[in-house]
């Protein structure tokens, strides 16, 4: 879970250099509940999203430690765009 969440910090980081010049296009979506964390990014011009559940984490579905789960990819190609 770590690698995970270090891996959506520098995410949030590219995101947070390019709202300095385009005006708050990115949103953070981060929520912890009592068991679970969802986090995100939503791009408020293109209209797109990406989001990363760790109730999946928990159930039988095991990710592979040392692979980048396909939904951080995925916010990764939103904010580079």
């Amino acid at each position: 879970m770590r690698k995970i969440a270090k891996r959506f910090d520098e995410i949030w980081t590219k995101a947070e250099l390019r709202n300095q010049t385009e005006k708050d296009r990115f949103i953070k979506v981060f929520e912890h509940s009592k068991r679970y964390i969802t986090m995100g990014v939503y791009d408020s011009v293109t209209k797109r999203y990406a989001l990363f559940d760790t109730i999946n984490l928990v159930g039988n579905f095991r990710y592979n430690p040392n692979t980048v789960p396909p939904e951080l990819n995925e916010m990764d190609r939103i904010v580079s765009r």
